[in-house]
């Protein structure tokens, strides 16, 4: 189980180093990271929850038995939330990151990151499990993360607007519910159309693994200064989170896969839309930018210990 562990996490390192030598290619261009982004979030991994849901749930009860699980990722994300709360209050962040220090510390990439690391180490089989945590990750970010946001902005913001609920049904989102409603309403797919989507759901891993090679080839990292509010949010991210969320995860009643699904997925790097989302709401988007850079490069070094601790220690059972 640990040489395959190491194995998948080599096989994505090698997708990441392919994407890192094509974004110095000539061809490549500017758009090229936008496009690997953007063809990742609205069409692979839609087809990738759509297959998934179809695949994992024969009927209305499995369905019913994954949601009702959604309250635990919920509770263990907002109590990071709360924590990075407090932390920011305690070390004086600056009022125009704060928002950003407390979404980084709380908020995984699932989607670009998150799913094709679960699938290379467990299986398609952990991808209902893995769609949980990420429901509970998008609510809580297009709500509670872009509301602190906006407040580093100095913006009006709302807990809960209409703008925003909108943007939590992201594409992911929209495929997980075309996904239940054709397990609820037993509608079967023709093959001349779940088969494209098959196809499509294959692209998911190598699309978003180069992805992020753009970004690691794209970040200048002798501009990066490694400030204490930096430092404090890598230290939470890949120490202080994973110790939680494992004494979490040994606690609560639910089978060994969940549990290591929910611990690699509290370990992602920061999400790609803080970057975006801090820019539109006047928050500090430079430090933000740095930190899905960095973060998401040394978690490509953190995930095979993480992978190694958890199976060699027996740590889920």
């Amino acid at each position: 189980m640990v040489l395959q562990a190491v194995s998948s996490v080599l096989s994505l390192l090698i997708l990441i180093a392919a994407g890192f030598y094509i974004t110095g290619m000539s061809w490549f261009r500017e758009a090229g990271p936008d496009i690997f982004s953007k063809y990742s979030v609205k069409i692979a991994i839609p087809c990738y929850m759509v297959y998934n849901v179809v695949t994992t749930c024969e009927d209305a009860g499995e369905l019913l038995d994954l949601i009702k699980n959604l309250p635990i990722p919920f509770v263990t994300i907002s109590l990071s939330a709360l924590f990075g709360f407090l932390l920011a209050r305690v070390l004086h962040v600056s009022p125009q990151r704060r928002g950003v220090f407390i979404n980084a510390i709380a908020f995984s990439n699932t989607v670009i990151i998150g799913f094709p690391v679960i699938t290379s180490l467990f299986g398609d089989e952990a991808t209902p499990d893995g769609m949980i945590y990420y429901m509970a990750n998008t609510i809580l970010f297009w709500t509670i993360g872009t509301y602190l946001l906006r407040q580093d902005g100095a913006q009006k913001a709302k807990l809960f607007s209409l703008n925003n609920l909108k943007k939590a049904l992201s594409p992911p989102i929209i495929g997980f519910l075309i996904g239940v409603v054709l397990v609820v309403t037993g509608i079967s797919l023709p093959d001349f159309i779940f088969s494209p989507i098959s196809m499509v759901k294959a692209t998911t891993t190598p699309i978003a693994m180069m992805f992020i090679g753009s970004i690691i080839r794209k970040t200048d990292f002798k501009k990066v200064q490694f400030t204490k509010d930096l430092l404090i949010i890598l230290l939470v991210r890949f120490v202080l989170s994973p110790i939680f969320m494992a004494a979490v995860c040994m606690m609560l009643p639910v089978d060994t896969m969940m549990k290591q699904v929910f611990f690699i997925l509290a370990t992602m790097p920061a999400m790609t839309q803080l970057g975006i989302m801090s820019r539109e709401s006047g928050s500090d988007y430079e430090f933000a930018s740095v930190l899905v850079a960095v973060t998401s490069t040394i978690s490509m070094v953190a995930l095979p210990v993480y992978s190694f601790v958890m199976i060699q220690f027996h740590l889920f059972g």
